[in-house]
């Protein structure tokens, strides 16, 4: 079994992690902070656990180029 963790920070950090809710496998541990978060999740094989990564990472930079076009930052 392998593990990733990925961090992300920005002002949205909160609001990005929460629209990936839908998306959590099971296992999959999210924790928010003031101003960032921390995704970890594990996989049997590496081509998952880099797919699931790539995933994780253009489902977080669609969500935070919708909030900043909506908030207009």
């Amino acid at each position: 079994m392998m593990r990733a963790r990925l961090q992300f920070w920005g002002e949205a950090a909160r609001e990005v992690a929460r629209s990936l809710d839908p998306d959590n496998l099971p296992g999959m541990d999210v924790e928010v902070g003031d101003g960032k978060f921390e995704v970890e999740f594990s996989a049997e094989k590496m081509g998952t656990l880099l797919a699931t990564s790539d995933d994780l990472i253009m489902n977080i930079k669609i969500a935070e180029d919708l909030l900043t076009r909506e908030v207009g930052r």
